[in-house]
Protein backbone atom coordinates (compact mmCIF):
# COMPACT_ATOMS: atom_id res chain seq x y z
CA UNK A 1 0.00 0.00 0.00
CA UNK A 2 2.88 2.40 0.82
CA UNK A 3 4.42 1.79 -2.64
CA UNK A 4 1.11 2.67 -4.29
CA UNK A 5 0.79 5.92 -2.29
CA UNK A 6 4.33 7.05 -3.19
CA UNK A 7 3.80 6.18 -6.88
CA UNK A 8 0.47 7.97 -6.89
CA UNK A 9 2.01 11.09 -5.31
CA UNK A 10 4.83 11.11 -7.86
CA UNK A 11 2.32 10.76 -10.71
CA UNK A 12 0.12 13.57 -9.37
CA UNK A 13 3.18 15.82 -8.91
CA UNK A 14 4.32 15.15 -12.48
CA UNK A 15 0.85 15.97 -13.85
CA UNK A 16 0.65 19.20 -11.83
CA UNK A 17 4.11 20.35 -12.86
CA UNK A 18 3.42 19.52 -16.49
CA UNK A 19 0.03 21.18 -16.62
CA UNK A 20 0.94 24.34 -14.72
CA UNK A 21 4.29 24.92 -16.32
CA UNK A 22 6.92 27.16 -14.82
CA UNK A 23 8.63 28.38 -17.94
CA UNK A 24 7.78 29.34 -21.45
CA UNK A 25 9.40 30.87 -24.50
CA UNK A 26 7.25 34.01 -24.13
CA UNK A 27 8.45 35.21 -20.73
CA UNK A 28 10.15 38.17 -22.44
CA UNK A 29 6.73 39.52 -23.53
CA UNK A 30 5.33 41.96 -21.01
CA UNK A 31 1.95 41.00 -19.55
CA UNK A 32 0.96 44.68 -19.61
CA UNK A 33 1.47 45.19 -23.32
CA UNK A 34 -0.65 47.91 -24.87
CA UNK A 35 -3.69 46.93 -26.88
CA UNK A 36 -2.98 46.66 -30.59
CA UNK A 37 -6.14 46.62 -32.65
CA UNK A 38 -6.34 43.85 -35.26
CA UNK A 39 -6.79 46.36 -38.11
CA UNK A 40 -4.44 49.02 -39.38
CA UNK A 41 -4.98 51.28 -42.39
CA UNK A 42 -1.94 52.23 -44.45
CA UNK A 43 -1.75 55.22 -46.78
CA UNK A 44 -0.60 53.21 -49.78
CA UNK A 45 -2.05 51.24 -52.67
CA UNK A 46 -3.19 47.66 -52.27
CA UNK A 47 -0.24 46.38 -54.35
CA UNK A 48 2.34 48.21 -52.22
CA UNK A 49 0.79 47.05 -48.94
CA UNK A 50 0.41 43.50 -50.28
CA UNK A 51 4.12 43.40 -51.23
CA UNK A 52 5.18 44.95 -47.90
CA UNK A 53 3.07 42.42 -45.98
CA UNK A 54 4.50 39.46 -47.91
CA UNK A 55 8.01 40.75 -47.28
CA UNK A 56 7.30 41.13 -43.54
CA UNK A 57 5.84 37.62 -43.38
CA UNK A 58 8.79 36.07 -45.19
CA UNK A 59 10.82 36.91 -42.07
CA UNK A 60 8.17 35.27 -39.88
CA UNK A 61 8.11 31.82 -41.46
CA UNK A 62 6.47 29.88 -44.24
CA UNK A 63 3.39 31.09 -46.04
CA UNK A 64 0.75 28.36 -46.25
CA UNK A 65 -2.00 30.11 -48.25
CA UNK A 66 -1.74 33.11 -50.53
CA UNK A 67 -4.70 34.51 -52.47
CA UNK A 68 -4.03 38.00 -53.80
CA UNK A 69 -7.43 38.35 -55.48
CA UNK A 70 -9.12 37.60 -52.14
CA UNK A 71 -6.51 39.50 -50.13
CA UNK A 72 -5.79 36.51 -47.88
CA UNK A 73 -2.49 35.27 -46.48
CA UNK A 74 -2.11 32.44 -43.93
CA UNK A 75 1.21 31.37 -42.44
CA UNK A 76 2.36 28.04 -41.03
CA UNK A 77 2.81 27.89 -37.24
CA UNK A 78 6.25 29.04 -36.10
CA UNK A 79 7.92 29.21 -32.71
CA UNK A 80 7.55 32.72 -31.33
CA UNK A 81 10.78 34.71 -31.72
CA UNK A 82 12.56 31.41 -32.50
CA UNK A 83 12.87 30.77 -28.75
CA UNK A 84 12.29 27.03 -28.51
CA UNK A 85 12.39 25.43 -25.06
CA UNK A 86 14.44 22.28 -24.75
CA UNK A 87 12.53 18.99 -24.69
CA UNK A 88 13.40 18.57 -21.00
CA UNK A 89 12.08 22.04 -20.13
CA UNK A 90 8.97 21.52 -22.23
CA UNK A 91 8.29 18.08 -20.76
CA UNK A 92 8.73 18.95 -17.12
CA UNK A 93 8.41 22.68 -16.68
CA UNK A 94 6.80 24.70 -19.40
CA UNK A 95 5.34 25.44 -22.76
CA UNK A 96 6.74 26.40 -26.10
CA UNK A 97 4.35 28.76 -27.85
CA UNK A 98 3.92 28.85 -31.61
CA UNK A 99 1.85 31.25 -33.64
CA UNK A 100 0.52 31.72 -37.10
CA UNK A 101 -1.18 34.62 -38.86
CA UNK A 102 -4.32 34.90 -40.94
CA UNK A 103 -4.20 38.24 -42.72
CA UNK A 104 -6.77 40.04 -44.83
CA UNK A 105 -5.60 42.91 -47.03
CA UNK A 106 -8.32 45.12 -48.50
CA UNK A 107 -8.25 48.43 -50.35
CA UNK A 108 -10.77 50.70 -48.63
CA UNK A 109 -10.20 53.88 -50.68
CA UNK A 110 -7.74 55.29 -53.18
CA UNK A 111 -4.29 54.82 -51.57
CA UNK A 112 -5.85 53.51 -48.34
CA UNK A 113 -5.39 49.81 -47.60
CA UNK A 114 -6.66 48.00 -44.51
CA UNK A 115 -4.66 45.10 -43.06
CA UNK A 116 -6.45 42.85 -40.57
CA UNK A 117 -4.20 40.50 -38.58
CA UNK A 118 -5.56 37.50 -36.70
CA UNK A 119 -3.01 35.75 -34.48
CA UNK A 120 -3.54 32.13 -33.48
CA UNK A 121 -1.48 30.77 -30.57
CA UNK A 122 -0.63 27.15 -29.87
CA UNK A 123 1.03 25.91 -26.69
CA UNK A 124 3.18 22.78 -26.95
CA UNK A 125 3.60 21.05 -23.62
CA UNK A 126 4.92 17.71 -22.37
CA UNK A 127 6.87 17.50 -25.61
CA UNK A 128 3.87 16.62 -27.76
CA UNK A 129 0.62 17.95 -26.30
CA UNK A 130 -0.58 20.95 -28.33
CA UNK A 131 -3.55 23.15 -27.58
CA UNK A 132 -4.79 26.55 -28.69
CA UNK A 133 -4.62 29.39 -26.22
CA UNK A 134 -5.54 33.04 -26.16
CA UNK A 135 -3.08 35.43 -24.54
CA UNK A 136 -3.93 39.04 -25.35
CA UNK A 137 -0.50 40.43 -24.48
CA UNK A 138 1.23 37.96 -26.82
CA UNK A 139 -1.25 38.58 -29.63
CA UNK A 140 -0.76 42.35 -29.20
CA UNK A 141 3.02 41.92 -29.23
CA UNK A 142 2.95 39.83 -32.42
CA UNK A 143 0.50 42.17 -34.19
CA UNK A 144 2.56 45.22 -33.28
CA UNK A 145 5.76 43.54 -34.45
CA UNK A 146 4.18 42.64 -37.81
CA UNK A 147 2.57 46.07 -38.32
CA UNK A 148 5.95 47.71 -37.63
CA UNK A 149 7.64 45.47 -40.22
CA UNK A 150 4.97 46.31 -42.80
CA UNK A 151 5.40 50.04 -42.08
CA UNK A 152 9.16 49.73 -42.37
CA UNK A 153 8.85 47.89 -45.69
CA UNK A 154 6.56 50.60 -47.03
CA UNK A 155 9.09 53.30 -46.10
CA UNK A 156 12.03 51.40 -47.56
Amino acid sequence: MKKFTVSFCVLVSFILISSLGCGSNIQHISPTATIVEPNKVYSASFDKVWAATLQALSDEGTIKVIDKSGGIIVTEPKTIDSKELSIVSTTFLGKTYKSNYTINVKEVASNKTDVKVNVKLQAVQVGFFTREEQLDNVENYLRDKLFNKISSNLRG
